[in-house]
């Protein structure tokens, strides 16, 4: 019965997108906002439904009917749910209902309100057809509608010059990882003669085929998971998508699109367990950039670019995970990362709001008086992004991650990235949480529309709780697997379709996580002593012009890239525009019409007897040629 059903799950955040385009004003603003809540809702009890019903080892199928037909090539418009598909959408369905439940008093009165929730919709329904897909056209089609909504949305408030340029960058540099990840799919229709993906896999695995092609689909394939996961160094647009409203940036990093490029490596582990080489590349790209990602963040100064760098980093973890064949461990930190992420954005916007929107976290404080829910929300969230022990489901995802990255090929450097990546990253989460709600105000609070008398709203209230308690409490279902006590009870559920993780060696895996613990805390305890310098001196490490500006990496490529770019067009315009083609094409073709013009019109005498001689000749000429 729910193979029957499996449509209803994409098509529901869907129409109501449609109807909140069709209907438009005719829905009443509030209205709008519970329509688009209910419709993700509804979604994902359908997905807790698929849950239940396949005693927790999905496998449905639907084909809806054929989608395309050129000869004997069929794409049919067809949902396929195994255990990696319905991971990806309990993540989507449930964090996204959290995050529409919590815009409803958050947007309500604000700027595009219905506009708002149609592209919400719009991005759960296209984030659910790129993992329910069950062959890479339909994967495609979603993937391009996030990338159509991440422009929308961070451009929402369009009446700002700033917003709109940040999400044309948003939508350009992805646009390159489009374009590659396009090329991937067409030459993966050359090699393997379908687009359908289970039949790919069976072929890659059944089959000789040559590794230089399965190579070059797997590094296009890695091109447009990079630019969508923000990865080093496509990152770019990512600190710029904070223009729009701090619940999209929470959908865009924790829900949908920034987690697509992991799924996409992780759906095609097939083909990258194949090409050994390529996959090492992965996780030195993801290690590199968990570092980076973290060095930058620990000298924002603005709190949404603070947590836009750890996302950086975070998804950086996951690539590293992917890179040595740990696909399970990538998801799992999917998972934890999608609520404690969530969480923090969502709880960035009340932030924001309560210090007049300024986004400086050096001129905030004593915000843990005023608010004490949030307080505790937001340092569940903190302690989950700086992976403290035990306490933390971060601390069994990461710590494992880190500890599988040091068994392959340079493991010590990929390990090591990890851990100072850890180091900052507790820094940087201590940082940004002492400065808000520690000491005293260092600038009066506003009151935002949606704070009562009893504080925030039902429904922020209990979204940030289901997310905190998930922060923590996600992690108790998998304990470390050199860990002979508690629970394991994901990784082996997922071992089944993507393979086990890398043995470790248990003693160094050991060594890891201790040390992995002590960084933690200790960041915890640098943050401390660091915050409280910088507010006596008014000076910090958010002074540092170099790790403020993320290493110049922009400028840097603004100056190769986009000045590049505008030379070239500048040249093309010089070479071919005006000389090739007006004066060589269009100039040597007017003169040669108008020098023959010229050559013709002397024979335009006006004398009949000229023209008697003419016609003469040529009637000579005539006879002349028939006999």
């Amino acid at each position: 019965m729910m193979d029957n059903v499996l449509w209803l799950i994409p098509t529901l955040p869907l129409l109501s997108a449609l109807l909140l385009t069709i209907l438009g004003g005719r829905i009443p603003i509030r209205a709008s906002g519970i329509l688009a809540t209910m419709s993700v809702f509804i979604a994902a009890v359908l997905v807790g439904a698929l849950w239940i019903n396949s005693d927790f080892d999905p496998h449905y199928h639907q084909a809806l009917w054929t989608w395309m037909s050129v000869g004997d090539w069929h794409v049919n418009l067809g949902l396929k749910v195994d255990k990696l598909s319905l991971v990806m959408m309990s993540v989507t369905t449930w964090v996204g209902f959290l995050i529409h439940l919590f815009s409803v008093p958050f947007m309500r009165r604000d700027f595009g309100e219905r506009r708002y929730f149609c592209y919400l919709n719009l991005f759960v329904a296209g984030m659910l057809m790129f993992v329910m897909a069950d062959n890479l056209i339909l994967l495609y089609a979603g993937w391009e509608i996030m990338g159509l909504c991440s422009y929308s949305l961070i451009s929402h408030y369009y009446n700002k010059d700033q917003n709109v340029y940040s999400g044309r960058k948003a939508f350009v540099v992805t646009r390159i990882g489009d374009t590659l990840l396009a090329i991937g799919i067409m030459l993966t229709f050359v090699v393997f003669k379908t687009v359908n993906l289970h039949q790919i896999f069976a072929i890659a695995q059944s089959q000789p085929i040559d590794t230089w092609l399965i190579g070059a689909i797997c590094l296009l394939y890695l091109a447009g998971a990079m630019a969508k996961s923000a990865q080093f160094p496509f990152h770019v647009w990512l600190p710029e998508s904070m223009a729009g409203p701090s619940t999209v940036s929470a959908l865009i990093h924790a829900a949908t699109m920034v987690t697509a490029g992991v799924y996409l490596i992780a759906r095609n582990h097939v083909l990258y367990s194949l090409i050994p080489d390529i996959s090492w590349w992965v996780a030195f790209i993801g290690a590199f950039t968990a570092f980076y990602g973290a060095t930058c963040a620990i000298a924002q100064n603005d709190i949404k670019r603070i947590l836009a760098y750890s996302t950086i980093s975070q998804i950086g973890y996951m690539f590293a995970a992917l890179g040595v064949g740990a696909y399970d461990l990538a998801i799992f930190h999917v998972v934890v990362h999608a609520c404690f992420k969530a969480l923090l954005f969502i709880s960035a916007g009340v932030i924001i709001d309560m210090y007049h929107h300024d986004h400086d976290i050096r001129k905030m404080g004593g915000l843990g008086k005023r608010l004490p829910w949030l307080k505790w929300t937001y340092l569940a969230g903190t302690a989950s992004l700086a992976a403290l022990p035990i306490i933390t489901a971060s601390f069994f995802s990461k710590d494992a991650i880190i500890a599988a990255t040091s068994g392959g090929h340079l493991g010590w450097l990929l390990a090591g990235l990890g851990l100072i990546g850890a180091l900052f990253t507790s820094i940087y989460s201590f940082r940004m949480y002492f400065m808000i709600f520690n000491g005293q105000p260092r600038s009066p609070f506003s009151q935002p529309s949606y704070l009562g008398a009893t504080g925030l709203p039902w429904q922020m209230k209990l979204s940030t709780a289901i997310l905190a308690i998930g922060a923590i409490a996600i992690g108790w279902i998998q304990f470390p697997a050199d860990w002979t006590f508690g629970p394991h009870i994901f990784l082996p559920w997922l071992d089944q379709l993507l393979g086990h993780s890398p043995v470790i060696n248990s003693r160094l895996s050991l060594i890891l996580e201790v040390t992995g613990s002590v960084i933690a805390i200790a960041g915890v305890w640098i943050a401390s002593v660091m915050v409280n310098k910088e507010i006596r001196t008014g000076r910090g490490i958010g002074n540092n012009t170099f790790l403020n500006a993320a290493w110049y990496i922009d400028d840097v490529l603004k100056s190769i890239v986009v000045n590049g770019f505008k030379g070239l067009t500048k040249l093309l315009d010089i070479v071919i525009e005006r000389w090739a083609l007006n004066k060589v094409l269009v100039g040597g073709i007017s003169s040669i019409i108008s020098k023959a013009s010229e050559l013709f019109s002397e024979g335009q005498t006006r004398q009949l007897s000229h023209y008697v001689l003419l016609m003469t000749v040529g009637a000579v000429l005539l006879l002349f040629y028939i006999a």
